[in-house]
């Protein structure tokens, strides 16, 4: 078995939910996920989802799946535990420059 010189990247499902619900203004049901990710020309997971399947992703967000259209702060960075992640911000960083 041979492995690609470059791997896509990963993301959380959860991601892909909150892009839904951002479409929504809401959380979305089952239903109106496996509707939202079936439109358009191609399907969001390569083929079309039952709401069955649908239910089983909300229900499962921090699953990793590979995403060609994850952006820089959505994707999954494998760290030690020690290391901070590139796409991790410190919140004392964050309320340093608020203040």
């Amino acid at each position: 078995m041979s492995t690609p010189a470059t791997s896509l990247p990963k993301m959380m499902l959860g991601f892909v939910v909150r892009r839904c619900s951002v479409e929504l203004g809401r959380r979305p049901t089952p239903a109106e996920f496996a509707a939202w990710a079936n439109g358009g020309e191609a399907h969001l997971f390569g083929r079309p989802i039952s709401e069955a399947e649908a239910a089983l992703i909300l229900r499962h967000q921090a699953r990793l799946v590979t995403a060609r259209s994850a952006t820089g702060d959505e994707q999954y960075v494998d760290v030690d535990e020690l290391a901070a992640a590139p796409n991790v911000v410190r919140l004392a960083d964050v309320r340093s420059r608020r203040l």
